[in-house]
């Protein structure tokens, strides 16, 4: 069995979290020092580029898809914090964590923020990255979306919500990011996509907002 763990001691200085609570049972963000709720999530946003059958297709298959991110998800946020890998195997998802976990990329990557909270006040739309950290191999700042597909299913693009959370990051910290890029994590594999350039993905964030805005004015 593997005995993997970050064990690395880098230097870099952790993002301060930002004072928002988040509701995870109602999946809202609150602004904390004016109460403020968030009426939008980014997710909320973009389920509005999505058609009807794409829509209908995700509630039949939540059962499935749901609970699986969520515990790779957790797996990979407790393994970056420094956690052995054995503290999240003997469970169904085994085949998704081992590879991911292993994966040769957290040789070199240093996190500096974990399912990170994040809003846009102006907006008011809320969300939480999934990691946000330095590539010491690279020289480079990368904001990272986790995803995980079942298996024969093909990664899709994840610009605009890459886009969201950028934003918000430049609106509160005005952080530089230099790489987006998307781990994806399948049965027995995991892999990175391609680089997702942060200005493409700026773009693809403000489209599906429009998108979103759009579909208010015909309710």
């Amino acid at each position: 069995m593997t005995t993997l763990s970050m064990t690395q001691t880098w230097g870099k200085e952790r993002l301060a979290p930002l004072p928002i609570e988040f509701d995870a049972e109602a999946h809202r963000y609150t602004w904390l020092p004016t109460g403020e709720r968030m009426c939008l999530s980014v997710t909320g946003v973009l389920s509005a580029s999505k058609d009807a059958r794409t829509l209908a297709n995700f509630a039949r298959t939540k059962k499935v898809w749901a609970p699986r991110g969520t515990y790779v998800h957790s797996c990979l946020e407790g393994f970056l914090k420094g956690e052995p890998v054995e503290k999240f195997l003997g469970t169904p998802y085994d085949n998704y964590v081992l590879p991911l976990l292993e994966y040769p990329l957290w040789e070199y990557f240093e996190p500096v923020a974990l399912e990170y909270r994040v809003c846009d006040l102006r907006r008011n739309i809320g969300g939480s990255l999934d990691v946000l950290g330095y590539d010491h191999r690279a020289n480079s700042m990368v904001l990272l979306d986790l995803k995980t597909l079942g298996k024969g299913r093909k990664p899709y693009s994840t610009d605009a919500q890459l886009g969201g959370y950028l934003s918000m990051l430049i609106d509160h910290h005005k952080l530089v990011v230099d790489e987006c890029l998307t781990v994806w994590a399948s049965p027995d594999e995991a892999h990175l996509g391609d680089l997702q350039p942060p200005d493409r993905c700026l773009m693809a964030w403000e489209d599906a907002y429009d998108i979103w805005k759009m579909k208010q004015t015909e309710l």
